[in-house]
This record gives structure tokens, sequence and C-alpha cells, in this order.
């Protein structure tokens, strides 16, 4: 994600919490028994008052300015919102992966489902997961792969990283490609009860 638009959403997300936080907090401590106990300078409305009344609701229904200034907030509030979420990158499958040439990109889903595919026809592997977060200049491999009854971890392991993984690289080269394998074995008794 761009460095620029996650300090944007962090900020902005931060703004809007902070201000329904103090608008929240202020309304919880202003009514009821808490309002006895605060300092003297607490910003306190009147008992028996309400945010915003009926009279005073209808004298700014009848102002001349009150209907467009809420149409037109409205809709300024609406446009920012559906920008924002325009703005925001597309998850999954839309990452994309530089290549050797800065023109050329593959999406991260394709890649991943190929090295899984690979991988699973690989000897001794049962099923394999493999997730590949794309980076600018750097890749991530999480693959999980489980293994049959009785095969050997080490000699599956090597055929893997020889194989599907070192494929990977060299279709991402000269980008690297760290790869992150996580093992687990599927027992007989398992296998029986699929």
């Amino acid at each position: 994600m761009n460095p620029w638009r996650n300090a944007v959403n962090r900020t902005l997300l931060a703004l809007t919490g902070a201000a329904l936080l103090a608008g929240g907090g202020w309304l919880a401590l202003s009514g009821g028994s808490v309002a006895e106990r605060l300092p003297g300078w607490w910003p306190a409305p009147e008992h028996g008052t309400v945010l915003l009344d009926r009279a005073a609701l209808a004298d700014l229904r009848d102002s001349g300015w009150w209907t467009p200034v809420v149409v037109a907030g409205t809709v300024c509030a609406l446009l920012l919102c559906l920008t924002w979420l325009l703005a925001q990158p597309r998850r999954g499958g839309a990452r994309r992966l530089p290549l050797a040439g800065p023109p050329l990109t593959l999406r991260s889903r394709a890649l991943a489902d190929a090295v899984a595919r690979r991988a699973e026809a690989t000897d001794g592997v049962d099923r394999a997961h493999v997730r590949l977060p794309a980076g600018k200049k750097r890749s991530r491999a999480r693959v999980r792969l489980l293994l049959e009854p009785g095969a050997a971890p080490g000699p599956v392991l090597e055929r893997v990283t020889r194989g599907p993984l070192d494929e990977a690289a060299r279709s991402l080269a000269p980008h690297p490609l760290r790869t992150h394998v996580h093992l687990a074995v599927r027992s007989a008794r398992e296998r029986r009860a699929r």
C-alpha cells in the first residue's frame, strides 16, 4: 500500500474515532449521576435540555438556507466517502508482482495458484496453499504443505524448494523472493475420515 495513502487512512480514521469518542464521552458524562461528580469547568448542558429540540429544528427548517446547506453537505460527505473508497487498492488477486522488465507485472494470485498446483503434484504432498503478498522490490511466499502419511519432510521440502519455489523465484528475478514453508502431516486416521 502507498505510504501516503496509508497515512491519510490512519489519520482520517483516528480523527473520526477521536470525534466520536469525544462526543460520546461528553454525552455519557453530562447526564445522570456522573454529572454531579464532574469538575466545575466541565461543559455540561442544563438539566432537562436536549441537543436539538423540536422548536429549534422547526426554526432552522423555516430558514431559506437550511435545506440547500443540508443537501449540499450530505452530497459532499457522500462524494468524499465514495472517493476515499475508490482510492483504496484492491485486495487479493489484484496485487501485482514486478517481473524482469519494468512494464511487466504478474498477478500474485495467478502465480500463487500455479505454485500451489505444482507443489501438489510433487511426490509426498497431499495439499498445498500458497500466499504471495506483493511488495515493490521484494516478495514473500507463504507456503503451507500438508504431507501424505509416511512422507519424509526433508526430501519433500527439497523437492518443493528445487521445483515450484525455484521456478517462482526465477520468474520474479531480479527481485528476490523470500519463502516461508510450513509443513504438516496428515495422519492415516484423518485420511480415512475424509
